[in-house]
């Protein structure tokens, strides 16, 4: 038990001695080194968070130049896709010009074929109205002008009115500013003329087709009429025409 104490008095004496020299060393510091002991400090911190900073950026750095160097293959591969795709589009396009060709030869000689077909029965036409002319003691008298009148006042309509004359050889496409073009009723299905006539009357908005129909051109109507309606869905109206006069659209031209 005595031993036990000195030991306890000598330790207690060490720790006393300890705390006095450290008491000592902390008072006799300056409170400018102790500023710098903190700033120390708190230098050696942001040391290591910037050296941890360094190495993921490092790290980040590495995947972006093999992102990089993916991208620009990448990109060699896009250009020379890009490259083939241009040939395949012309040579497409040179397929398609030859097929186009193609198709509008075969539609002219189809129109020609329909013609000669058709010539037959014009020149019998011809022949019997050059007969009963001839029978006649005198010329017959000019037939007047038929004016087409447009709807009244109110009734809503197309703003644009595309007009085509239905007779017993075929249509007449009537054109304010153009000459009229006749096509015989058995070249209306095939023919380029009045189908890009259709083409161009869809895209104009607010349109419509008006059929003016002869007496014996009922035949020629149900062809233009058939087609404009069913292949290209295009409005369309038909109003009779009583003679085989003139027809008046005058009063359209506002």
């Amino acid at each position: 038990m005595s031993i036990l104490a000195c030991l306890i008095g000598i330790l207690t004496l060490m720790i006393s001695v300890m705390m006095q020299v450290q008491q000592m060393e902390h008072e006799g510091r300056t409170e400018e080194e102790m500023d710098r002991a903190i700033s120390n400090r708190d230098l050696k911190k942001k040391v290591e968070i910037l050296s941890q900073e360094i190495k993921r950026l490092d790290r980040q750095l590495n995947k972006d130049h093999a992102s990089a160097v993916e991208m620009k293959k990448l990109s060699d591969q896009k250009i020379a896709l890009t490259l083939k795709l241009d040939e395949i589009k012309k040579a497409k396009d040179s397929k398609d010009a030859d097929r186009l060709l193609q198709k509008q030869v075969e539609n002219l000689k189809k129109e020609i074929a329909a013609i000669k077909n058709e010539r037959p029965e014009l020149n019998r036409k011809l022949k019997e109205l050059q007969a009963e002319l001839k029978a006649r003691k005198e010329m017959p008298k000019p037939k007047e002008s038929v004016v087409v009148q447009p709807r009244g006042v109110g009734s809503r309509g197309a703003k644009n009115i595309f007009f085509v004359e239905c007779n017993s050889t075929g249509i007449v496409i009537i054109s304010p500013k153009k000459p009229p073009k006749t096509i015989a009723t058995a070249t209306i299905r095939t023919s380029g003329v009045y189908n890009s006539h259709l083409d161009k009357i869809k895209k104009t908005r607010d349109s419509m087709i008006l059929f003016l129909i002869r007496k014996s051109g009922h035949a020629s109507y149900l062809w233009a009429a058939g087609i404009a309606e069913t292949k290209y869905k295009i409005t369309t109206g038909k109003l009779p025409i009583p003679n085989d006069g003139g027809i008046d659209l005058s009063l359209f031209k506002n």
